[in-house]
């Protein structure tokens, strides 16, 4: 690998000059100046960005910690950052959680060590996820909360209003008819879910619906299967749903194959609602009533706001709530 002193010695110049044009600091003579830098170029030279860092206590990087970058919801929050930071000089390192609060640990630990400018993070649906935000504070690194609600810990947030969204979704449904509502969500570690379900009870509440505990399930996404088994599970028992609230993408892909197995179209046999995140449910869009929720805005505006705080932020954190966009399906369909 080429270094300071390759440079030095191909330019007949001392390390310090070489030091002081690449790192643009301290007086150099024009023609000095052009000889190191025709070595650079010819030696193909490339700084030591992440040791210049270390010693500037600055960075040109921010890292986005994600649960999955296939998912395309979270690839569109990933666009909205890259986007709004490339306009800034900035460039993004993505992270990929997988829910896994073990990797997110080692992750920020590779973080922490690299001194990259600040972090948007996805926590885990753990409670041991909190942990890790209170490593970032008191290392002294900047980062904004992104799509998940915390409990108990300030902070920087960024996310939708997954609450009112799934009280839309069931007003919807009630004003297409239907009375016998199924939710199908994450389990309660999710703060997203229990929103959404939050949403879902208040919408009957206020049709006059009495909530029947019956026609709720909750479980892990596992790529669509475990909403296929729980919407399976609920067409084939005694307390048949009239209409079903599909509470997550993944789960919404499992549960909508799991309505065509029964032969049931919708909306015409059985109404549907879900939040549609990802694309491989756009064939099914047309016949959704749907939330989908502004990820690109999302990513955008984090960014902007972990560029925009201070280094060291004096605690009057701010969460910021995007609304959901609401569609109905398309006549005919």
């Amino acid at each position: 690998m080429v270094t300071m002193k390759d440079i030095a010695k191909h330019a007949g110049v001392s390390p310090i000059t070489v030091s002081r044009v690449v790192n643009k600091s301290g007086y150099v003579g024009q023609e000095t100046r052009a000889r190191v830098e025709s070595a650079i170029k010819e030696l193909n030279y490339i700084p030591n960005l992440v040791a210049s860092s270390l010693r500037s206590s600055q960075s040109d990087l921010i890292a986005l910690v994600l649960p999955d970058i296939t998912n395309s919801f979270w690839t569109s929050i990933a666009r909205g950052a890259e986007d709004e930071a490339w306009e800034h000089g900035y460039g993004v390192f993505i992270c990929n959680t997988d829910n896994d609060v073990a990797k997110e640990a080692s992750y920020i630990e590779r973080l922490l060590r690299r001194r990259v400018e600040g972090l948007l993070l996805v926590p885990t649906p753990d409670i041991e996820s909190e942990l890790q935000l209170m490593r970032l504070r008191s290392h002294g690194l900047k980062f904004v909360v992104v799509h998940r609600r915390l409990e108990d810990f300030p902070a920087e947030v960024i996310r939708s209003d997954g609450e009112s969204a799934a009280r839309a979704l069931t007003n919807a449904l009630v004003k297409a008819g239907r009375r016998r509502i199924a939710f199908i969500g994450l389990p309660f570690t999710d703060t997203s879910s229990a929103d959404r379900l939050q949403g879902y009870r208040a919408g009957l509440k206020a049709a006059n619906i009495e909530f029947d505990p019956r026609f709720v399930r909750q479980g892990d996404a596992d790529h669509g299967s475990g909403g296929y088994q729980m919407v399976r599970d609920l067409l084939q028992g005694d307390a048949r749903p009239d209409g079903i609230l599909l509470a997550n993408s993944r789960l919404a892909l499992g549960g909508l194959r799991a309505i065509d197995e029964a032969n049931l179209r919708f909306p015409a046999d059985i109404g549907v609602a879900a939040f549609h995140d990802i694309s491989t449910m756009d064939h099914y869009a047309p016949r959704l009533i749907r939330a989908v929720q502004p990820g690109y805005r999302m990513g955008q505006l984090a960014t902007r706001r972990l560029l925009q705080m201070p280094s060291e932020p004096n605690g009057a954190y701010r969460e910021v709530i995007l609304q959901p966009d609401i569609h109905l399906p398309e006549l005919g369909r």
